[in-house]
């Protein structure tokens, strides 16, 4: 008879544990979408720590230009390095705060760098810019996939539950 009357609460407050979980644990993403229709081109989760990398051919100079980016702990999307190839117009040409001006292999680049960059992005590609999105080993030709476009870049976040149940993804 004791144990009837402590299991009916003891599941009530495993129920409500189970609720809160589900619903107050957020889960983070990195977005990529077009500005006009909001069409979902890349969604994935994302922990800090996470990297990723915009590359674009520089429209004076002809030369590639990387961008890399790293989710911090509030997954804030920051700007760590700057690399390119040559000099020119519209390129980096100086140093800020703490930030270092190197050359290794075979590019110029700016490290050290620690811009937080608001959100969204808001980042034009061009059909002949060889725009391509590096994160976790997975490449995405933006330039051949959406051509002349506006696109915007995000984190975004939901609860766990609609996580697992495959919303918003």
């Amino acid at each position: 008879m004791l144990k009837n009357k402590y299991v009916t609460p003891f599941l009530l407050l495993i129920a409500i544990i189970i609720i809160i979980i589900l619903f107050f644990i957020p889960v983070y993403f990195l977005e990529l979408k077009p500005f006009s229709d909001g069409e979902l081109i890349f969604k994935q989760k994302i922990q800090p720590g996470d990297e990723f990398i915009l590359k674009y051919t520089h429209s004076v100079a002809l030369t590639p230009v990387w961008e890399i980016f790293i989710i911090d702990k509030d997954y804030h999307i920051i700007l760590i390095e700057t690399d390119f190839i040559d000099h020119g117009a519209g390129l980096p040409y100086t140093t800020f705060e703490n930030e270092i001006f190197v050359e290794e292999e075979g590019r110029f680049k700016i490290k050290n760098m620690h811009r937080i960059i608001p959100t969204p992005i808001y980042y034009r590609i061009g059909a002949v810019r060889e725009n391509i999105f590096y994160f976790k080993g997975e490449e995405i030709n933006l330039s051949s996939l959406v051509g002349d476009r506006l696109l915007t870049i995000e984190t975004d976040k939901t609860n766990l539950l609609n996580y697992l149940l495959g919303e918003n993804l």
